[in-house]
């Protein structure tokens, strides 16, 4: 469900587990419904159909053993099902296609960002990278000492994250 996190108290992953539980019976009642209904071969003729199937599988897989390997992570899937409001909404539909016919210029603009960044962290290894830990810089991972450690530093400035 996407909500759970560290240190949520007992009550509220007992609420999250149950619920979890209702969402995969209706998800599974609705496809079990739409199988008998449908038929076979038409149900899986209808690509949302098999879609919808697939979530319902991932759904029945996060439920099962999970002492060897972590199956919560599909439920993740089932958050796509929204994309099904897509074929009901010409609004939603026109922004989709708006944002794929400008998706080129985000890729030529993000590419140009990235080879400003390359610039400036070399730049910066080569003038800041001999500078020892001391009083102005006191924090292990924020200097120019290695390529990562210069790029993580200019993305972190240029995000404005953890400069608080």
């Amino acid at each position: 469900m996407c909500m759970d996190y560290y240190g949520a108290s007992d009550e509220f992953t007992f609420i999250l587990e149950t619920s979890n539980l209702i969402f995969v019976f209706i998800f599974t009642l609705e496809a079990v419904l739409k199988l008998l209904g449908l038929g076979v071969t038409y149900y899986f003729y209808i690509d949302w159909n098999k879609f919808d199937f697939a979530v319902v599988i991932m759904s029945l897989l996060s439920l099962g053993d999970t002492s060897s390997f972590n199956l919560t992570a599909l439920r993740i899937i089932r958050v796509a099902r929204l994309l099904r409001m897509i074929k009901s909404s010409k609004e939603l539909q026109a922004l989709l296609k708006t944002l794929y016919l400008a998706m080129n210029n985000i890729l030529i603009v993000a590419t140009l960002f990235m080879l400003i960044i390359f610039t400036y962290a070399v730049a910066g290894m080569t003038l800041f990278g001999e500078i020892d830990r001391g009083e102005m810089i006191n924090i292990e991972n924020l200097n120019f000492k290695s390529f990562y450690l210069s790029i993580n530093v200019l993305i972190r400035s240029a995000t404005g994250e953890s400069w608080n």
